[in-house]
This record gives C-alpha cells, structure tokens and sequence, in this order.
C-alpha cells in the first residue's frame, strides 16, 4: 500500500512538472516589425502562467542610468500587461540605478503581468522616453507581411545607365511601406547630399494610411541618398528627371539596424525597386550589414563614383568655387542679396545655376509661409498664367503642406464673419504643416484689399478676372466664401460653397495634413 502510495505521488509529481514545462515559453531573440528607438532592445521573452519576462538590453554611454517608468507595458490592441519589477532598472527612478558600463550595454530583467497563451504579437511601449517596439513576436517565426506576387517574381533586369551630366530635374520617389499599420509611429525622412551645398538637405517624408509615400526633390546630378525609416536607413541612389518606386520590407529593413536582430537579415529582401537606377539601388540594399550601414563595393560603385566627374571640369569647378559661399547662406536660411543674384548671372554652367535659383525659390516660400502663420503675406501671380496651370502655380510653393483655400471679396460680409470665427481654429493648428491661402478678384478693390490684409495672417493672392472665373468655375465654386481642401500630397479633399462651421474644416485640415 505505501509503494502504491508513493508511485501515486511520483506520478502527480511528474503530471505537475510537466504542466509547469508546457505552459512556460521560451522566445530567443524575438523577430519584431520595427521600432524608434536604438537604446533598448530585447534579447529574450519568457512566457508562464505567472508572469512575462523579459530580457533586455539597454545601450548608451557609459554611466547611463538605467531607469524606466512605471508607465511601461506590453500591449495588443485590446489588452495591456503593466510592468511589475525590473532588475538593474530603477523605476521612476525611486531607487538608486545601476548605470551603463563602459561596454556601452546592460543586461536587465524586466517583469510584466502574464500574456495569454492565444497571443502571439505585443508592442513594448515606455510612455517617459517615448520608446516603442512595435509588432515583437511570441514565437520563433518572423513577422508576416503580405508582398504582392509581382515583387517575388520579378527578375533582376540588366538596365542601361544614362551617362553622367550635369541637368537639373524634378525626382519622383513614390514607395509603399509593408507591414505598416497605423498603430505604428513612423519617422521618415529623406536624406541627400547633393556634393554643392554644405550640409545634408531633409526632407520630411509622411506615411499614408495604406502605407504608402511620396516625395519629390529637385537635382542637377545623381546623388545617393539615405531613407530614414524609424531607426533604419535604406540607401537610394537618386537620378535627376526620373521616378523611383520602392517597396520597403519593414521588418527586414528594421530588424537590419538592430544590434540583436542583423543577422536574421537574408531571409528577405529589405526593399524592391522600380524604375531608372532600380540595379544600382537592389545592389545596395542587398549589402545592408552590422546596424543598416551598406558597404560600399561592386561594379556599381564605380558608377556612382562617375557621377562625381560632372564637377570636374574646370569650367564647372570654377562656378561651384563661386557659388559654395552662396549655398552655405541659403543652408543658414539667408535669402540671395543683388550682389550674389548679378554673381549667380554670370556662371556659365546653367544647370548650376538654375539649380541654386530653385533652392532659393523654396528658402523665400518657406520664409514667407512662416511668416504667414503671424501675419498678411501677399504673394502674386503672374496674369500670363492661365487655365489648367493657375491652382497647381498656387499650390506648388507648399509641396508636403495641408491647404486651406479661402475664395473671398471685401464686400463679403459672410467671408469676413467665417474669418474671424476661424481665428482660433488657426492658432489651434499652427503646429501642424497647414498653409491658408486666400483668394479674390477684381472686385475687391485694391485699397479696400490692402487695408483688410492687416487682419487676415496667411497667404494672399488678387487674380485677375479671368484666373478668378476659371478657378470658380472648374472647382464649382458658386458662390463665396468657398473653400477647397488640398491635402499634402498635392490631392484636392474636399470642397464647399458657404461656410461649413470650424469642426468641420479643422476634421478636414487633419485629416489632410497627416493621411
């Protein structure tokens, strides 16, 4: 009877332990779709039925300390898992922190409430620091992504290269983020150096819903490029006059950056190209290595380098040597004064030169937008511009801008008590990249015009007859005040005859800024 006793027991012992072995996961250094931040990262999750562990690293300078907010959790979209404890973090800082070694990282434990066992995806939010780990997985298979059928069958193509010349011409990069959802913050930027001006130029670059994008630029030479997507970077190699479009793999090109996750980087490509330079820009992407940086060799290369020699000449030399002071001053937001305008006129290498006038077209637009935000700017366009081109002449100074396009007349009385009612909609929105422009015609008189500017801050046009009755007839404008909404991607959003109330233009303006 006791031998019985004791092989019952050993059994439920057995029973006991084996529940505690199936109900306890181990994930080695979890794949993830992306993330903002390159000073934590996670080296292990351990899933049981009493808590979520999970192993970090934490990178910095030495003697960092290491402290993270009691705001610190994992969550889906329904459920959150708070932080419990941490070893070698202090929360809140309420104990004294272990600080970063001279290694430059620290292994710490985190502990969270248990995650179910059905859930397989959480986020890592650290509201303090802002620090956000979207789309960590809770197996050991990567994150999925849906690439359409055309990216994975579409054969490597032998292309031909123009030849290096200097010609200025507008850049199109159109791309398409997979694996993007709209939990996700994305930072993006487009970064270029164009070998004439000083500094880096960036552009911001803003992810639709669908996670698509779009930028465009002007060049006057082939440059390469860096597309900076959170806290990784995609190399692009840029050609004036033509379009590129590239699909980026998120996670790859994510998990490329990290200092955990490269070598998981081969499974998949980080991005698919298409149009002009699409071999030269596969190749780079494809020697993406050790935190996204690209090692630069392959025949390739030598083309870039080619490039440099439409600046060789000693024609072209000498125009760069005389126009480098003017280009540093446009980079510190200094506009061209008469001398450097009679300078500008006399170089013999026109791309250079057309170039530099552009880059300062944008710096003025750009001075006056910001000094639209607190007062009247009265801008002018010209009377030959007629039909299909006046509203995109209008629109084009404020590339990757929401607008707000008021049709008024001084003797509206409508038009004024709508802009006075929509005074504190703008102070509300002058953080956002919103532009109000405000059209009318020639019967607002002038002086009467002039004198209602001083209360009206934004960006001023009085058309002419005929610019006036195209625009109002084309867009349905059939009586005023009427407005049209341009998002920043150049597309018309909305139209309205008469005021529709503060509400509904802010929703629209939002809506028009940040899709």
């Amino acid at each position: 009877m006791k031998r019985l006793w004791m092989i019952c027991m050993a059994c439920l012992l057995c029973l006991s332990l084996q529940a505690e072995i199936s109900h306890k996961r181990v994930v080695e250094c979890p794949a993830f779709v992306t993330a903002n931040t390159s000073e934590i990262e996670i080296r292990k999750i351990t899933l049981t039925d009493e808590q979520t562990q999970v192993d970090a690293v934490f990178y910095g300078q030495p003697g960092t300390p290491a402290v993270l907010s009691s705001k610190t959790y994992l969550q889906t979209a329904q459920y959150r898992f708070p932080l419990r404890e941490a070893d070698k973090v202090s929360i809140d800082g309420l104990t004294e922190p272990e600080v970063i070694p001279e290694s430059g990282r620290l292994e710490v434990i985190l502990s969270f409430a248990p995650v179910p066992s059905g859930i397989h995806e959480v986020d890592f939010v650290e509201m303090e620091s802002g620090w956000n780990i979207w789309g960590i997985q809770l197996t050991e298979t990567d994150p999925y992504v849906y690439v359409p059928t055309f990216l994975e069958e579409e054969e490597p193509v032998e292309e031909q290269l123009p030849d290096p010349q200097l010609k200025m011409g507008p850049v199109k990069l159109n791309g398409y983020v997979l694996g993007y959802d709209t939990r996700m913050l994305m930072n993006m930027s487009l970064n270029y150096n164009d070998s004439l001006f000083p500094e880096d130029w960036q552009l911001p670059v803003k992810v639709r819903q669908d996670g698509s994008f779009h930028v465009e630029l002007d060049l006057v030479k082939a440059c390469k490029a860096r597309l900076k997507v959170n806290q990784a970077e995609l190399p692009l190699f840029l050609l004036p006059g033509e379009e590129l479009t590239v699909y980026i793999h998120l996670p790859a090109l994510s998990m490329s950056a990290s200092r955990l996750q490269h070598r998981r980087i081969g499974k998949e490509p980080v991005a698919w190209f298409d149009g002009l330079g699409e071999s030269v820009d596969g190749q780079m992407a494809a020697m993406l290595g050790r935190h996204g940086h690209h090692k630069a060799e392959g025949a390739w290369e030598e083309y870039v380098r080619s490039w440099e020699q439409c600046l060789a000449s000693e024609a072209v030399k000498a125009d760069v040597q005389t126009i480098q002071p003017m280009c540093g001053r446009i980079q510190q937001r200094l506009p061209l004064e008469a001398g450097d305008r009679k300078v500008l006129a006399s170089l013999r290498t026109a791309p250079l030169r057309e170039y530099l006038q552009t880059k300062e077209n944008i710096l003025r637009t750009e001075l006056s937008r910001t000094e639209s935000v607190k007062e009247a700017v009265v801008a002018v366009l010209d009377t030959t511009v007629t039909g299909a081109d006046i509203l995109p002449r209008i629109i084009a100074p404020h590339k990757g801008r929401a607008l707000l396009i008021d049709f008024w007349a001084t003797w509206c009385g409508p038009c004024k008590r709508s802009m006075v009612a929509m005074r504190p909609l703008k102070e509300r929105l002058a953080s956002k990249d919103i532009v109000f422009i405000y059209l009318t015609g020639p019967s607002s008189p002038m002086a009467n015009w002039k004198q209602d500017l001083e209360k009206m801050n934004g960006v001023h046009y009085r058309l002419s007859e005929a610019q006036w009755k195209y625009l109002c007839q084309s867009y349905g404008i059939t009586g005023i005040p009427g407005y049209l909404i341009i998002s920043h991607d150049g597309k018309l959003q909305g139209r309205y005859v008469g005021f529709p109330g503060v509400d509904v233009l802010e929703k629209d303006l939002l809506r028009a800024s940040d899709e």
